[in-house]
């Protein structure tokens, strides 16, 4: 299964390594690490996350590196990571088109 990332899901990315970096450069190396890693293992269970309850009409899941989720779509053969979005942050919708 190939992964793939969103623009936003990039963004979302650089954005908390930028926020952390702030105050550790290791920590924030360390954090964007850790969020990749539970991606790549997602991928090879996706069936296995948790449906977004914001917007149960929509085909995607979630799961957590704490302390952030990890909004996913899937099909056979692609995984595809729509954003990544604090607990505290509220989800909106314009991040998941």
């Amino acid at each position: 299964m190939t992964i793939g990332w969103s623009s936003e899901a990039r963004r979302s990315l650089r954005a908390i390594r930028r926020y952390i970096a702030q105050d550790s450069e290791f920590y924030a190396a360390r954090m964007v690490a850790r969020i990749i890693e539970r991606v790549e293992l997602a991928a090879m269970a996706p069936s296995q996350g948790h449906p977004v309850h914001e917007y149960p009409e929509k085909p995607l899941k979630e799961v957590h590196e704490s302390p952030y989720r990890i909004i996913y779509q899937f099909s056979d053969v692609q995984f595809w990571v729509v954003t990544v979005v604090h607990f505290k942050e509220r989800l909106e919708k314009k991040r998941l088109n």
